[in-house]
């Protein structure tokens, strides 16, 4: 009888199982988590190349309906009438014609011209509400704060520079109310200035 033999795995057979071993671990694992992953059934095979003939479908002929219209009468040039004429009332005899007479109108005094709003600033406290470089957009605050019922005008600092002020007010007290008042309304607050006069 012959011996038995002893047979060691290299190293290079240990790391070839271990990575089997763990590969194969890997892959049940993958398939507890994911089981749809190996769900060959989604997957479909494309089917077969089949050259088909489309024939072109034909319609029967529809059937000739004839419609019964009537037709409308011509009419002659000898046969047309003149039109008749309808027939006018006189609304003016209707109407009572009495004389209107006009009130003498009372004579209105002329309003107040408004100051300009580019007009020099007279002395006293404002609030300033902004400098624009823009005179329109400057006149466009002026105009929202006069429907606001609020007195502003523009006071221009420089050749490119257009104050916002609303005032005046000759004690300091009134021109914080006033203050108070434009921010509640405008939502806008400013601040306030003393004016001297130029």
């Amino acid at each position: 009888m012959s011996e038995p033999i002893n047979w060691h795995a290299s190293l290079a057979e240990h790391r070839t199982a271990w990575t089997f071993f763990f590969s194969c671990l890997l892959l049940i694992a993958i398939a507890v988590v994911k089981p749809d992953i190996f769900d060959l059934s989604s997957y479909s095979t494309p089917p077969a190349r089949q050259q088909t003939v489309v024939e072109k479908a034909v319609s029967p002929p529809l059937p000739q309906v004839e419609e019964e219209t009537e037709a409308e009468p011509v009419i002659e040039a000898e046969t047309v009438t003149a039109p008749v004429k309808p027939a006018v009332i006189d609304a003016a005899a209707k109407v009572n014609t009495k004389a209107v007479v006009a009130k003498k109108a009372t004579p209105v005094a002329p309003a107040e011209n408004p100051e300009p709003a580019s007009s020099a600033p007279t002395a006293g406290y404002y609030v300033q509400l902004g400098a624009f470089s823009d005179k329109p957009r400057a006149q466009g605050l002026v105009d929202q704060l006069g429907r606001s019922g609020l007195h502003a005008i523009i006071n221009q600092k420089s050749s490119a520079l257009f104050a916002v002020w609303a005032g005046p007010e000759s004690e300091r007290k009134s021109v914080e109310t006033l203050q108070r008042a434009i921010e509640s309304k405008m939502k806008i607050k400013g601040f306030i200035i003393h004016h001297t006069g130029s």
